[in-house]
């Protein structure tokens, strides 16, 4: 593993804490991710776990790089934020979000120290066992918010040892899931053993807030765009989200 400290390299406890993983050449997502946190957290400090090919991205405050294998984003993923050094309290967050307020990940993680992202859209929609040409029909239109009430677009720590414990269940499963669904796999099965509430977790609706669920985005932190079909949404709602950035500064 390498470790480039960007900035200060040293997390200040006055200050939140985010923390994204993305590797490959085109940063422009994340990119947009960063730069929304800057608008509304302007002292936030911000981490990128990634690997030494991947383009610095502008506004991070400490660049993780760590080895992996890009054929199995999932594994790669947890062992990174587990390699991030991260010791104080955190959200760890996709790139495929907007930030739209400031996030305290210390205070969110008081009473429950971890907590994952509890799903609340699309809970009845039959799961696809085929899904990207894979083999989950074990879990075959079995309604989604049983096969995987967790999201993980967004997770609260204490620190980064809970990845530990993910990597862990990840390890002890099929290898397909290092490759898809892995995350949510390994979340699912780290609350059955330590008896996780997803009543505890943090609500979708304000912490991976779809585009068009128009009557929640008020009061949301965090907006998803999740799948294809709103990607290109994000562009639009980054551009909104500057113009008015601009006009209040």
């Amino acid at each position: 593993m390498s470790n480039q400290d960007k900035g200060e390299g040293v997390i200040s406890a006055a200050r939140r804490v985010y923390a994204f993983f993305y590797v490959g050449n085109d940063i422009s997502q994340p990119q947009m991710l960063v730069d929304s946190i800057r608008w509304v957290d302007w002292q936030a400090e911000i981490v990128h776990c990634t690997d030494a090919g991947t383009p610095q991205i502008n506004g991070v405050s400490r660049r993780v790089e760590v080895d992996g294998d890009r054929r199995r984003l999932m594994t790669y993923r947890l062992r990174a934020f587990r390699e991030s050094g991260i010791n104080r309290p955190a959200i760890y967050i996709d790139t495929d979000m907007l930030c739209i307020r400031p996030i305290d990940a210390a205070a969110l993680c008081t009473e429950h120290p971890i907590r994952f992202c509890t799903r609340q859209f699309s809970v009845d929609a039959a799961f696809n066992g085929r899904f990207g040409g894979m083999d989950f029909m074990e879990y075959d239109q079995r309604p989604l918010g049983q096969v995987y009430p967790f999201v993980a677009c967004a997770t609260v720590a204490p620190d980064s040892g809970v990845w530990t414990s993910l990597e862990r269940e990840l390890s002890s499963i099929d290898p397909k899931f290092s490759i898809w669904y892995g995350d949510q796999e390994a979340m699912r099965r780290f609350a059955e053993r330590s008896g996780m509430s997803p009543a505890h977790g943090l609500p979708e609706t304000a912490f991976g807030c779809l585009p068009e669920q128009s009557q929640y985005l008020p009061a949301a932190s965090l907006i998803h765009f999740k799948g294809p079909a709103r990607k290109g949404l994000m562009s639009d709602f980054y551009y909104y989200l500057r113009h008015r950035n601009l006009q209040d500064a």
